[in-house]
């Protein structure tokens, strides 16, 4: 049971990754000077992913990969509980 659960782990992580990567390249492409701040203060403090996360959800043509990135990200905290 732990091997399918970590199993899990891994794929919905590497969901949340990639959404993570979509919504980053969508602003860098957007405001570049936003996409910079996002990726220094993930690094330094961890809040740029949570503005990253933010600015997602308030484009429209992102709901899509938004609502994929929440409902993975809840799973994959879910799984992590049950670890």
């Amino acid at each position: 049971m732990d091997t399918l659960i970590t199993i899990m782990l891994v794929l919905f992580g590497i969901v949340n990754l990639c959404c993570f990567i979509a919504v980053l390249i969508s602003l860098w492409q957007e405001n570049m000077l936003l996409g910079i701040a996002c990726l220094v203060g993930l690094f330094i403090t961890g809040i740029g992913g949570l503005i990253l996360y933010v600015w997602g959800w308030f484009q429209s043509e992102h709901r899509p990969t938004m609502i994929t990135w929440t409902v993975s990200q809840v799973i994959f905290t879910v799984l992590w509980m049950v670890s």
